[in-house]
């Protein structure tokens, strides 16, 4: 004989303010199988800034809030407020990733650079050089110093003279002897994040060479405002999104 309220069919009890589904522990209620769901959650990540504010722009609440550190920018689009909780977080994020330019001219900074690779440098970075030594660039300065260097067969010595210019007696693959005139300082502005590369930092970059023998040189390029810069231009570009978001309120914070 089959025991009185043995099997048990699952209630369903709705108040007015939240849905709640109550289910026997015998019975998994499946989300897709509702007319409508009881919690919608998401997690989108927009791959610019003008798709990440549009996406904020749609989607905010009064309780939106921004949170961005060095890797990226989120919103939660229902962040728990102190008299209410939220559950399944709706969030839409932006990544900070670095152009290749930015982290070509980043790896660069502060380790001894060979012939080469300072050579390699300038040719793929010299559109963004904008000063030798305090005054403009055309570009083929720098590219006939690339090349200058490329035809060095050897170093015979290595002076500053009196502007702090670095000299250097060469000989060059032809036989020929000849005078090279390395620059004491480069600036260069490039666009640093992928996100928007509208905005560009500015980076000043002394050179100290070392002759190693008579046919090798180290070069180490050092910028002493680099990491303030590159702070300077994140705060910008969250100050823009923050003001294209009709001000939602941004915390500099990570995220788990």
């Amino acid at each position: 004989m089959q025991r009185e309220n043995e099997y048990i069919v699952p209630s369903i009890e709705i108040d007015s303010d939240k849905r709640a589904v109550i289910v026997h522990k015998d019975y998994i209620l499946r989300g897709e199988l509702l007319k409508e769901p009881l919690r919608n959650s998401y997690d989108i990540n927009a791959l610019d800034v003008d798709s990440f504010v549009g996406l904020v722009n749609e989607y905010k609440e009064p309780n939106s809030k921004l949170f961005f550190d060095d890797k990226s920018i989120k919103c939660i689009v229902d962040f728990n407020t102190k008299d209410r909780a939220e559950f399944c977080e709706k969030r839409i994020g932006l990544n900070l990733a670095y152009t290749p330019f930015y982290y070509s001219f980043n790896e660069h900074l502060g380790v001894n650079l060979s012939q080469r690779d300072f050579v390699f440098l300038l040719k793929s970075l010299f559109m963004y050089i904008t000063n030798i030594d305090g005054k403009p660039n055309d570009n083929m300065d720098v590219i006939e110093l690339a090349q200058s260097l490329q035809a060095v067969k050897k170093f015979d010595s290595v002076q500053k003279n009196t502007s702090s210019k670095i000299s250097l007696d060469v000989e060059i693959k032809s036989g020929a002897k000849e005078n090279l005139t390395l620059p004491n300082k480069i600036t260069f502005k490039l666009p640093i994040y992928e996100a928007d590369v509208r905005l560009m930092g500015e980076f000043e970059v002394e050179l100290f060479v070392d002759i190693k023998n008579d046919s090798e040189f180290n070069i180490r390029l050092v910028c002493y405002t680099a990491e303030a810069v590159r702070r300077e231009v994140l705060n910008e570009l969250v100050k823009n999104i923050q003001e294209r978001c009709d001000e939602v309120t941004a915390y500099k914070a990570s995220l788990n």
